[in-house]
């Protein structure tokens, strides 16, 4: 059987091979599962396959490593948690089927769907606000019975910041990041800390393309690993994924990224005025300073982003007056 795409030969070809054929082994111990092909490759850390577990149609998480190990298992606590409440009705997660001894392997149900960010440009404009609403939704459910006010702790969010910026390879982005972090530290001041936030169970990677859109539900993928942080990353996160290729469906900016989007989020979880003004703007500019883009990213892409960050810094100079 031929488990190899073409581009997994063709960029790790022996780490391919390796991972096909530790899959093909675990399984001779356990005859409810195949692998038809191996769908993505991080060399020393995991595979993901395409198959079949008790004739339904699924995905094998393989841990190559003993810290990938340790998040599968985690993951899979995670599912286990959301399962009750998120196997049906407008917001889902994938199945669980197994964790195989040892947490080398999870096992998750396929989902069908169309990525949300694929989804939304395919949709007529006027009806994207809509569906972007529906994520909010879907990352309050999520998060749902987890929230708990917890103490501000800024430096390890800021220290994460300055230590990405000096790293941004693009000439047209490194000024307004390095503007955009002078404005990050005076907005963590305004926020002080001796106040509290709210932090959540969350998602860890929450953008557009780790929901799936089908005719009933979005269904969420790549879960984390049920880490606690404030909401505010998880929001941040979608935003300006969205907004850093612009995808702005109510066409007005707010704090950099999509107007509208900012508020159905900030709705979805009630946020209180100092949330709106101050916490969620913090997670979004961490945000956009933290993703360094690839040096051959193209030019359309550096554009919006640099867009993007245009526009949050002259919020962020009304904000913090300074």
């Amino acid at each position: 059987m031929n488990l190899l795409r073409e581009t997994s030969l063709d960029t790790h070809p022996e780490a391919a091979i390796d991972a096909a054929r530790r899959m093909e082994e675990i399984l001779t111990a356990h005859p409810d599962g195949a692998v038809t092909e191996i769908l993505r490759l991080v060399p020393d850390r995991r595979a993901v396959f395409a198959g079949h577990w008790q004739g339904r149609a699924a995905i094998f998480r393989l841990a190559l490593c003993a810290t990938e190990t340790a998040e599968i298992t985690a993951q899979w606590g995670e599912m286990q948690r959301l399962a009750p409440t998120m196997s049906d009705g407008p917001h889902r997660i994938a199945s669980p089927l197994a964790l195989l001894p040892g947490g080398i392997v999870l096992v998750a149900g396929t989902v069908a769907g169309v990525p949300l960010l694929n989804h939304l440009w395919a949709l007529d404009p006027a009806r994207r606000i809509a569906e972007q609403a529906r994520a909010a939704g879907w990352l309050a459910a999520y998060t749902r019975n987890t929230e708990d006010w917890r103490p501000v702790n800024r430096g390890p969010w800021r220290s994460w910041a300055a230590e990405a910026v000096p790293r941004q390879p693009h000439p047209r982005l490194q000024k307004v990041e390095a503007r955009l972090l002078q404005k990050f530290h005076r907005l963590s001041r305004l926020i002080g800390g001796d106040c509290t936030w709210r932090t959540v169970i969350c998602h860890g990677d929450f953008h557009p393309n780790n929901l799936l859109r089908d005719d009933q539900a979005l269904h969420g993928i790549d879960l984390g690993a049920g880490l606690r942080a404030p909401v505010y990353r998880d929001v941040a996160r979608f935003l300006v994924h969205a907004a850093r290729r612009d995808m702005l469906p109510g066409r007005r900016r707010h704090f950099g990224v999509d107007a509208e989007g900012f508020d159905a989020f900030a709705d979805a979880f009630r946020m209180t005025e100092r949330e709106r003004t101050l916490y969620l703007p913090f997670f979004i500019t961490f945000e956009t300073l933290i993703r360094v883009e690839h040096p051959r990213m193209p030019a359309r892409r550096i554009a919006h982003t640099r867009a993007m960050s245009d526009a949050l810094l002259e919020d962020l100079r009304q904000l913090v007056r300074g």
